[in-house]
């Protein structure tokens, strides 16, 4: 009878640990937060996020959000790579220095990272590399930012980094259209 229970509990014992590996595996972590509403107050943006788990509802700025690695790691990609373009925004207009809050190291493993980012050249353009394939692309960082199925396939942390850039560049490029229209060269008939 004892020889038959052994087996037995050693199949149940291999079907738990395995479902408990599946639980603590870091691929398999959920998203932990989502921006669900923004308003305004004293000409400043207020985002209203929600918990997943608790429906709990936190009321930050951008660089709340921005400075605490578990609200921000803990978002959508899209959604991060929307925090990082305001964030640029935000920072090219006020100058401010934060210190980072829950900095964890679990955040080096992505939960859909399929694509990650490798490099980024002198004129603004990112190496980007297939997870499985490791074959590369290059990108111009708004064209990453403002495609949907792009985005959603970069971890958190690389989004919100396109993010950044995109917001960086689009910016740049509102002010050398502004210098551009101002010193237009206007030719004149001359007789």
């Amino acid at each position: 009878m004892s020889g038959l229970i052994e087996p037995l509990k050693k199949t149940f014992s291999d079907l738990f640990s395995r479902s408990l590996k599946k639980i603590n595996s870091d691929e398999n972590q959920f998203i932990l937060y989502r921006i669900v509403d923004s308003y305004t107050i004293d000409d400043q943006e207020n985002y209203k996020v929600q918990c997943a788990f608790t429906k709990a509802i936190l009321d930050l700025k951008i660089d709340e959000i921005v400075f605490d690695l578990d609200i921000l790691h803990g978002l959508h990609p899209i959604q991060s790579c929307f925090v990082g373009m305001e964030h640029a925004k935000v920072s090219n207009q006020k100058s401010r220095a934060q210190q980072q809050k829950n900095v964890i190291s679990s955040y080096k493993i992505g939960r859909y990272h399929t694509y990650c980012l490798v490099a980024q050249n002198r004129n603004g353009a990112l190496t980007i590399e297939h997870r499985n394939s490791k074959e590369q692309f290059v990108y111009d960082a708004i064209d990453i930012a403002l495609s949907r199925e792009l985005i959603g396939e970069f971890n958190a942390a690389d989004a919100f980094q396109v993010g950044v850039l995109a917001g960086m560049q689009y910016i740049n490029n509102l002010k050398r259209g502004k210098e551009s229209s101002l010193n237009i060269n206007h030719l004149r008939l001359v007789k």
